[in-house]
Protein backbone atom coordinates (compact mmCIF):
# COMPACT_ATOMS: atom_id res chain seq x y z
CA UNK A 1 0.00 0.00 0.00
CA UNK A 2 2.85 2.36 0.83
CA UNK A 3 4.43 1.69 -2.59
CA UNK A 4 1.20 2.61 -4.39
CA UNK A 5 0.81 5.83 -2.41
CA UNK A 6 4.36 6.85 -3.18
CA UNK A 7 3.79 6.18 -6.87
CA UNK A 8 0.58 8.24 -6.89
CA UNK A 9 2.31 11.14 -5.12
CA UNK A 10 5.21 10.92 -7.56
CA UNK A 11 2.85 11.01 -10.55
CA UNK A 12 0.91 13.93 -9.06
CA UNK A 13 4.17 15.77 -8.41
CA UNK A 14 5.30 15.28 -12.01
CA UNK A 15 1.88 16.40 -13.31
CA UNK A 16 2.06 19.49 -11.07
CA UNK A 17 5.47 20.42 -12.51
CA UNK A 18 4.32 19.83 -16.10
CA UNK A 19 1.15 21.85 -15.53
CA UNK A 20 3.19 24.67 -14.00
CA UNK A 21 5.52 24.73 -16.99
CA UNK A 22 2.61 24.71 -19.47
CA UNK A 23 0.86 27.55 -17.63
CA UNK A 24 4.09 29.54 -17.61
CA UNK A 25 4.53 29.00 -21.35
CA UNK A 26 0.93 30.08 -22.02
CA UNK A 27 1.36 33.15 -19.82
CA UNK A 28 4.56 34.26 -21.57
CA UNK A 29 3.04 33.62 -25.00
CA UNK A 30 0.07 35.82 -24.08
CA UNK A 31 2.42 38.53 -22.81
CA UNK A 32 4.44 38.33 -26.04
CA UNK A 33 1.31 38.51 -28.23
CA UNK A 34 -0.03 41.42 -26.18
CA UNK A 35 3.21 43.38 -26.43
CA UNK A 36 3.41 42.67 -30.17
CA UNK A 37 -0.16 43.90 -30.68
CA UNK A 38 0.51 47.01 -28.59
CA UNK A 39 3.67 47.79 -30.58
CA UNK A 40 1.77 47.37 -33.84
CA UNK A 41 -1.00 49.72 -32.69
CA UNK A 42 1.50 52.33 -31.49
CA UNK A 43 3.35 52.16 -34.81
CA UNK A 44 0.11 52.54 -36.80
CA UNK A 45 -1.02 55.49 -34.68
CA UNK A 46 2.40 57.16 -34.92
CA UNK A 47 2.37 56.72 -38.69
CA UNK A 48 -1.06 58.35 -38.82
CA UNK A 49 0.26 61.33 -36.85
CA UNK A 50 3.55 61.81 -38.71
CA UNK A 51 3.06 60.04 -42.07
CA UNK A 52 1.04 60.81 -45.18
CA UNK A 53 -2.23 59.01 -44.47
CA UNK A 54 -5.28 59.21 -46.72
CA UNK A 55 -8.71 57.60 -46.56
CA UNK A 56 -8.89 56.82 -50.31
CA UNK A 57 -6.52 56.60 -53.24
CA UNK A 58 -6.59 59.45 -55.76
CA UNK A 59 -8.87 60.80 -57.18
CA UNK A 60 -11.11 60.23 -54.12
CA UNK A 61 -14.39 62.02 -53.52
CA UNK A 62 -14.95 65.73 -53.01
CA UNK A 63 -16.69 66.71 -49.78
CA UNK A 64 -17.89 70.17 -48.79
CA UNK A 65 -16.79 70.73 -45.19
CA UNK A 66 -17.90 73.67 -43.05
CA UNK A 67 -15.97 74.80 -39.98
CA UNK A 68 -18.19 76.74 -37.59
CA UNK A 69 -17.03 79.67 -35.47
CA UNK A 70 -15.83 78.69 -31.95
CA UNK A 71 -15.60 75.01 -32.88
CA UNK A 72 -12.82 73.13 -31.06
CA UNK A 73 -10.11 71.23 -32.87
CA UNK A 74 -11.41 67.94 -31.45
CA UNK A 75 -14.94 68.70 -32.66
CA UNK A 76 -13.57 69.44 -36.13
CA UNK A 77 -11.51 66.23 -36.06
CA UNK A 78 -14.62 64.23 -35.05
CA UNK A 79 -16.63 65.70 -37.90
CA UNK A 80 -13.77 65.10 -40.38
CA UNK A 81 -13.69 61.44 -39.31
CA UNK A 82 -17.48 61.19 -39.56
CA UNK A 83 -17.30 62.71 -43.08
CA UNK A 84 -14.71 60.02 -44.00
CA UNK A 85 -12.04 62.65 -44.74
CA UNK A 86 -9.55 61.37 -42.14
CA UNK A 87 -8.67 57.94 -40.77
CA UNK A 88 -8.59 58.70 -37.03
CA UNK A 89 -9.78 61.79 -35.16
CA UNK A 90 -7.20 61.39 -32.38
CA UNK A 91 -4.20 61.18 -34.70
CA UNK A 92 -5.53 64.18 -36.65
CA UNK A 93 -6.03 66.14 -33.43
CA UNK A 94 -2.46 65.46 -32.29
CA UNK A 95 -1.14 66.41 -35.75
CA UNK A 96 -3.19 69.62 -35.66
CA UNK A 97 -1.86 70.56 -32.22
CA UNK A 98 1.72 69.82 -33.28
CA UNK A 99 1.22 71.76 -36.53
CA UNK A 100 -0.18 74.75 -34.67
CA UNK A 101 2.77 74.91 -32.29
CA UNK A 102 5.32 74.30 -35.05
CA UNK A 103 3.98 76.95 -37.43
CA UNK A 104 3.66 79.85 -35.06
CA UNK A 105 0.18 79.02 -33.81
CA UNK A 106 -1.65 78.60 -37.13
CA UNK A 107 -5.25 77.98 -36.11
CA UNK A 108 -8.20 76.52 -37.96
CA UNK A 109 -10.28 79.22 -39.57
CA UNK A 110 -14.07 79.10 -39.83
CA UNK A 111 -15.45 78.76 -43.34
CA UNK A 112 -16.54 76.40 -46.05
CA UNK A 113 -13.87 74.20 -47.63
CA UNK A 114 -13.77 71.78 -50.56
CA UNK A 115 -11.86 68.75 -49.25
CA UNK A 116 -11.19 65.37 -50.83
CA UNK A 117 -10.97 61.89 -49.34
CA UNK A 118 -7.56 61.43 -51.02
CA UNK A 119 -6.01 64.39 -49.15
CA UNK A 120 -3.35 63.84 -46.49
CA UNK A 121 -3.68 65.32 -43.02
CA UNK A 122 -1.10 67.95 -43.97
CA UNK A 123 -3.08 68.99 -47.06
CA UNK A 124 -6.29 69.25 -45.04
CA UNK A 125 -4.52 71.27 -42.33
CA UNK A 126 -3.03 73.60 -44.94
CA UNK A 127 -6.46 74.32 -46.39
CA UNK A 128 -8.46 74.75 -43.17
CA UNK A 129 -5.82 76.94 -41.51
CA UNK A 130 -5.76 79.26 -44.50
CA UNK A 131 -2.06 78.61 -45.16
CA UNK A 132 -2.72 77.40 -48.68
CA UNK A 133 -0.08 78.64 -51.11
CA UNK A 134 -1.59 79.97 -54.30
CA UNK A 135 0.25 79.86 -57.65
CA UNK A 136 1.00 83.60 -57.43
CA UNK A 137 2.53 83.24 -53.95
CA UNK A 138 4.53 80.20 -55.04
CA UNK A 139 5.95 82.07 -58.04
CA UNK A 140 6.82 85.08 -55.86
CA UNK A 141 8.81 82.86 -53.45
CA UNK A 142 10.93 81.42 -56.27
Amino acid sequence: MAGELFTTRGVLGVLKVILGILLSIIFYLLVFVGISKLCSEVYDFSYQVFGDVTVDEAPGFDVEFVVADNESTMQIASRLEHSKLIVNKYSFYIRAVLSATGKGGASIKPGSYALNTSMTYEEIMTIITGNEVTEDEGAAKE
